[in-house]
């Protein structure tokens, strides 16, 4: 019976242990690369989301959720019609995301990647015909966060 006991104790220390760990490496993971990308925004949610608006573009950083690799940088155009939204990996390539709100305010949300290909067939003609605006949001993330965005 003892022994069972001390078996016992050790994989809950051994369970605890790990989870203490993960925690205090995703922390780091997350505070060093989030961090890098909030320099002179404004906090928008208490340690969670940063804005900035500049001339005629919005800027934002979604911090990851507990324990999620995934947060996002956004860039959208003041009248909100054309938003670019990146989701920076933990290994390997960004995720890209457009958003477009057409004359009747309808809003198209389209994968794309960084040579502007759509994920999927879909709304391809949208990509091609805005590509110019789209373009111009590649360009605003990486003169406010880096080529690491690309």
């Amino acid at each position: 019976m003892k022994k069972n006991k001390k078996i016992f104790f050790i994989i809950l220390a051994t369970v605890c242990s790990v989870f203490i760990i993960f925690n205090l490496f995703w922390y780091g993971w997350m505070k060093n690369k989030y961090t890098a990308y909030i320099e002179g925004f404004n906090e928008f949610v208490p340690n969670r989301s940063y804005v900035l608006s500049e001339k005629s573009y919005l800027y934002n950083v979604k911090f990851p959720n507990y324990l999620s690799f995934v947060g996002n940088l956004g860039v959208a155009t003041d009248d909100n019609k054309f938003a670019l939204i990146i989701w920076p990996s933990f290994i390997g390539e960004n995720t890209y995301g457009i958003q477009i709100k057409d004359e009747n305010d309808q809003v198209y949300s389209i994968m794309i990647k960084r040579d502007l290909s759509v994920v999927g067939n879909e709304n391809a003609d949208l990509i091609k015909n805005n590509k110019e605006q789209i373009e111009i949001l590649f360009k605003k993330a990486q003169e406010k966060w880096g080529d690491s965005v690309l």
